[in-house]
C-alpha cells in the first residue's frame, strides 16, 4: 500500500532528489521505487510511465522529472572546476552559491565565490560575471586533488536547496516541475482503486529543460486522444515586471497555459476543462507566457493537448515561490477531467 502524505511534504521529498536534466538517473530510481506496486515502465529514453484503467479513449497526464542545473566541463590546475549551463540558467543567480557535485562516490559541495567590496572595483560590481567567467571552489588546490575528491568533467551539479514553509506558501528550487511530478503520483494514488473507464497514463518525462527529448520520445511510441502537461507558470504579479507579460496569478488556481513561445494550446481541451471547472466549483486561470512545455511537441505531432500548469514566483531560481492551494487545485481539477 502506497503511504500518502501531505503535498508539501511530497513535493519537499521529490525536490530534494537529484535529477539534473539529462542525468535524471537519480530521480528516476527514486520514482521507481516510489511507483513500484504500480508496476512502472520504463522507455528507451528514460521516461517513466503507469497506467490504470481500460477502454478505448487514451489519456496522458505528463510531468517532467528533470530540473535545470550546471555538468563540469574542466578541471584546472589550481583545482577550480568550471561549468555549463544544463537549460535555462541566469548567470544573475549563479555568482555567491553554494553547489552540489553529484560524483560516483556522493555529493562534494562547492562555491560560486564572489570577489569581496574589499577587492573589487566599481566595474567589477556593475557587472554580471557570466558563466564562462566563474569557477567552482571544491576547495582543492590542485587538480590532482580535486580528482581525488571525486570530482571530474561531465558531472552534473546543481545549486545547493533550501525548502521553505511560508504560511499557505512554499519556497524551493526545482518548483518547476517537481511540483508536477508530485501532483501527478498524488493523483495517481486517488485513482488507482477506482474503475475508470478509459487508459490514463501517468507519464514522467526526462529532458525538458534541454530540448523536450522526453515528451518527443513518448510521442513518437504512442498515441493518444488527449495530452495534458502538469507544468508551472510564470506570474508576472511581481515588482519590476510587466503583469501583462504573464497575467497567471499566484494562489488563483491553476492556469490553462492557452499560448506561450511554441504554440496555441487545443481549443477543444481549453473549453472543457474551462466547463468541468465551472461545474465543479475550481478556480481556474487563462494565461499568455513565454517559454514552452512538453506540449510544445504534442502539438507537432497533430494531437490535443493542454498545458495545465501551476503558478510560480521567480522560476528557474533558488526561490520559486508556489501557493499550496494551487497545487491542490490542480489535482482536483485532473481528478474531475478523469473522471469526465
Amino acid at each position: 500500500m502506497v503511504t500518502k502524505m501531505e503535498i508539501d511534504a511530497l513535493i519537499e521529498e521529490m525536490v530534494m532528489v537529484p535529477g539534473v536534466s539529462g542525468f535524471e538517473a537519480p530521480f528516476r530510481a527514486y520514482l521507481l521505487d516510489k511507483l513500484k506496486s504500480y508496476e512502472p515502465v520504463v522507455d528507451g529514453m528514460g521516461n517513466v510511465y503507469v497506467k490504470i484503467g481500460s477502454g478505448s479513449k487514451k489519456i496522458a497526464i505528463v510531468a517532467h522529472m528533470d530540473e535545470i542545473g550546471l555538468v563540469t566541463t574542466h578541471v584546472e590546475k589550481d583545482g577550480y572546476v568550471r561549468f555549463a549551463h544544463l537549460g535555462g540558467i541566469d548567470d544573475r543567480m549563479l555568482y555567491g552559491r553554494v553547489v552540489e557535485i553529484f560524483t560516483e562516490s556522493g555529493v562534494v559541495y562547492g562555491v560560486i565565490g564572489l570577489i569581496p567590496p574589499h577587492l573589487s572595483t566599481s566595474e567589477d560590481q556593475n557587472k554580471t560575471p557570466t558563466w564562462k567567467e566563474l569557477a567552482i571552489d571544491i576547495g582543492a588546490k590542485t587538480r590532482e586533488e580535486a580528482l581525488s575528491m571525486g570530482v571530474k568533467e561531465m558531472l552534473p551539479a546543481r545549486w545547493k536547496k533550501d525548502f521553505v514553509r511560508m504560511g499557505k506558501y512554499i519556497v524551493t528550487r526545482a518548483l518547476d516541475d517537481r511540483a508536477g511530478c508530485a501532483v501527478l503520483y498524488a493523483l495517481l494514488e486517488r485513482l488507482s482503486k477506482e474503475n475508470i473507464d478509459k487508459e490514463i497514463y501517468f507519464v514522467w518525462t526526462v529532458q525538458e529543460e534541454t530540448g523536450l527529448r522526453g515528451a518527443n520520445a513518448l510521442i513518437n511510441n504512442m498515441r493518444f486522444d488527449e495530452v495534458y502537461i502538469v507544468d508551472s507558470m510564470t506570474t508576472g504579479l511581481m515588482p519590476g515586471v510587466a503583469f501583462h507579460l504573464s497575467t497567471a496569478k499566484i494562489g488563483e488556481g491553476p492556469a490553462i497555459r492557452l499560448v506561450d513561445r511554441k504554440g496555441v494550446a487545443s481549443q477543444l481541451l481549453r473549453e472543457k476543462v474551462k466547463k468541468i471547472a465551472r461545474d465543479n466549483g475550481i478556480p481556474v486561470q487563462e494565461a499568455i507566457t513565454g517559454g514552452t512545455t512538453d506540449a510544445a511537441i504534442i502539438y507537432d505531432h497533430g494531437i490535443n493537448a493542454l498545458p495545465i500548469c501551476i503558478p510560480v514566483k521567480y522560476t528557474h531560481s533558488p526561490v520559486e515561490m508556489m501557493h499550496l492551494a494551487d497545487v491542490k487545485n490542480t489535482i482536483e481539477l485532473l481528478e474531475k477531467i478523469v473522471k469526465d
